[in-house]
């Protein structure tokens, strides 16, 4: 591989911020509920049965209420980056390159549940194939992965980068052909798509609170457990089935065929002819 892939440093940059519109300061919410491990420690340990060992940097912002995550971070001796709030991707360039990293992981402080042996499989993939970039898409929401070159990283044009792209860190990459991008999705129940493992609301933290201390008295991990929790208790996922994501979209029409779409859930169907005229 022309630039070593295989021969330099992985790291894992978990997004991690206290304030939530939604559930604030959920990101060092104890779960199982009542427990004593924050919904934080839970991605770290997984992390940490990675075969790559790649080192886990928890990636914040400046803003005071986020003087309780680097707490966190030091008690725990964890690797903490606080740069600019609504800038992310600056966060991740400048500890690029401070460090000989050559494939980087995002993830997200509130998706607790994690398959480290899919997470190493497709960083395997991306290297294999040399890519620039390499996610998955079939796994349940909360539990995708997203595997970037550094260099890609490191080389985007600064000057065309748009607060969108400095905000959601690989859109400009995602939105751009001159990138080498696949997807590595193993084989498994195509009904796992369809759940929801995330933590931005409420119900969210209940789903996940309820998957984990099943994990915790079955001994079971990542989609082995969400997959014995689908056929001995499957009324749990539908706790949050009504939530809605947060998704970055590629222009304001993708964007209003998907505001559509939660109108018609709602049968807002007036609301609804009124953008089907602008749709053009």
């Amino acid at each position: 591989m022309e630039d070593g892939q295989q021969n330099k440093k992985v790291v894992f940059i978990i997004q991690a911020r206290m304030q939530s519109s939604r559930l604030p300061g959920k990101v060092l919410m104890p779960l199982p509920l009542w427990g004593a491990k924050p919904l934080l420690m839970w991605v770290i340990e997984e992390l940490r049965k990675s075969k790559h060992c790649g080192e886990i940097v928890i990636a914040t912002s400046k803003n005071k209420e986020n003087d309780s995550l680097e707490d966190f971070c030091i008690k725990n001796e964890i690797t903490c980056f606080r740069g600019e709030e609504d800038d992310v991707l600056s966060r991740f360039i400048t500890i690029l390159r401070d460090a000989d990293y050559n494939t980087v992981v995002r993830l997200t402080a509130d998706n607790p549940i994690i398959d480290i042996n899919t997470l190493d499989e497709t960083i395997n993939f991306h290297l294999l194939e040399e890519n620039d970039y390499t996610c998955t898409d079939i796994l349940p929401t909360g539990m995708n992965f997203e595997v970037i070159r550094a260099q890609s990283l490191l080389k985007m044009p600064d000057q065309v980068l748009t607060e969108n792209d400095r905000e959601h860190v690989t859109l400009f990459i995602r939105n751009n052909q001159k990138y080498k991008k696949g997807v590595f999705n193993p084989v498994l129940n195509k009904s796992l798509k369809y759940l929801r493992l995330t933590v931005d609301y409420a119900s969210d933290l209940l789903v996940t609170s309820s998957v984990l201390q099943y994990g915790e008295r079955n001994g079971l991990r990542g989609l082995k457990l969400v997959q014995a929790v689908l056929i001995d208790a499957p009324y749990i996922f539908q706790a949050n089935t009504s939530n809605i994501q947060k998704k970055q979209f590629k222009d304001a029409k993708n964007e209003l065929n998907f505001a559509i779409q939660i109108l018609q859930k709602y049968d807002l169907h007036r609301s609804v002819s009124l953008l089907e005229k602008h749709k053009d």
